[in-house]
C-alpha cells in the first residue's frame, strides 16, 4: 500500500467518524433536567480530533473499542446500531481502511455487539 493510498484511507476514516458524530445527533436523550434534546457525543468528538491531530486515528478508534462507553449504551437504547463505531467503522469490510484494524480490534468489536445482543434479548 502506498503512502497516498494510506492517506486516502485515513481521510475517509476521518470523514466517516465525523459523519457518525453528525448523524448521532438525530438520537434524542432526556437530560438531567428532564428535557429531551439531541445526543451530542462530545467526548467521542474530542477523542477523534485528538487522534487525528496526533496522527493516531487508528489507535484512537482501537482504544474506543477496548472500553465500552456511555455513548454505546445510548445508541443501543435508541436502537441505532448503525451509528456505532463497531458496526459502521470497524466491522464494515467494504471500507478501504478495514485492513488497518488488528484482529484483536475486530474481535473486540464483534464481542461488544454480541454482548449488546445478549443484553437486549428478551428474557424467557
Amino acid at each position: 500500500m502506498t503512502g497516498r493510498n494510506l492517506n486516502a484511507a485515513l481521510d475517509l476514516l476521518w470523514a466517516d467518524l465525523m459523519a457518525l458524530y453528525d448523524e448521532a445527533q438525530a438520537v434524542t436523550i432526556v437530560g438531567k433536567d428532564g428535557i429531551e434534546r439531541p445526543y451530542r457525543p462530545t467526548r467521542y468528538l474530542n477523542e477523534i480530533r485528538k487522534g487525528r491531530e496526533r496522527n493516531e486515528l487508528v489507535p484512537t478508534v482501537a482504544r474506543m473499542i477496548r472500553r465500552p462507553t456511555k455513548g454505546l449504551g445510548i445508541l443501543a437504547e435508541a436502537g441505532r446500531r448503525d451509528l456505532m463505531v463497531e458496526t459502521r467503522i470497524v466491522l464494515d469490510e467494504s471500507k478501504p481502511y478495514h485492513y488497518l484494524w488488528s484482529q484483536t480490534t475486530l474481535e473486540l468489536a464483534r464481542e461488544r455487539l454480541r454482548e449488546l445482543d445478549a443484553t437486549s434479548s428478551p428474557q424467557r
